[in-house]
């Protein structure tokens, strides 16, 4: 018996200790997620790359609506510069959402001859690897794009550290994020952190 209740409570102290470290990369991270979703679009870039996001069908997401509309109003305000719509044909999505991205840019006044489509992607890190792609094919010819990345707040820390992982010099645009969709959305991306940090190394190699 005494050996019983020794390893109940290791157990107990194991899964305490497990619970306490759970919390504490929980709001370092979340932290993370805070600080690096400040505006940067004071920067002058060469390209602004819309990273896409769920689609209904033909139409997008709220989530999505909100990068989209933040993107128009930096674009019309900066005349000169081309955008990449990013983003795949998802599962129970009709068009892929940089099909949908550029759609609405157009119907907001945004000149089709300044849109890039970026329509092979299923990740973020694709989004910009295939992005990347586009810029070349564009005639870019700097050593290192500079890049202004408009997502949601809560994505932005981690779309920049793969920009810089991918070559970019990378700022971000932070659009809004829907108040039903705030907390699931930092779960979320506390996961994809860590995951972010796990592939690492794979994603250098893209």
């Amino acid at each position: 018996m005494r050996i019983e209740n020794k390893l109940k409570k290791g157990f107990k102290r194991m899964g305490l200790l497990i619970g306490i470290m759970a919390i504490f990369s929980f709001v370092i991270i979340q932290a993370l997620i805070i600080s690096g979703g400040k505006n940067e679009s004071n920067v002058q870039v060469d390209y602004v790359i819309i990273l896409g996001a769920r689609l209904y069908g033909e139409a997008p997401s709220r989530s999505l609506l909100e990068r989209i509309r933040t993107a128009t109003y930096y674009l019309k305000k900066n005349k000169n510069i081309k955008v990449i719509a990013t983003g795949g044909q998802g599962d129970n999505e009709d068009i892929s959402e940089a099909e949908a991205i550029k759609r609405e840019l157009v119907k907001n006044d945004i000149d089709i001859k300044r849109i890039i489509v970026e329509d092979k992607s299923r990740s973020t890190a694709e989004n910009l690897k295939y992005s990347l792609e586009k810029i070349k094919e564009d005639g870019f010819l700097g050593k290192k794009a500079r890049i202004l990345l408009v997502t949601n707040g809560y994505h932005l820390y981690r779309s920049k550290k793969i920009a810089t992982l991918l070559g970019y010099e990378g700022y971000g645009l932070p659009a809004k994020t829907p108040l039903i969709s705030l907390p699931k959305s930092h779960i979320r991306e506390f996961l994809s952190i860590i995951k972010f940090y796990i592939e690492k190394e794979n994603i250098k190699k893209m």
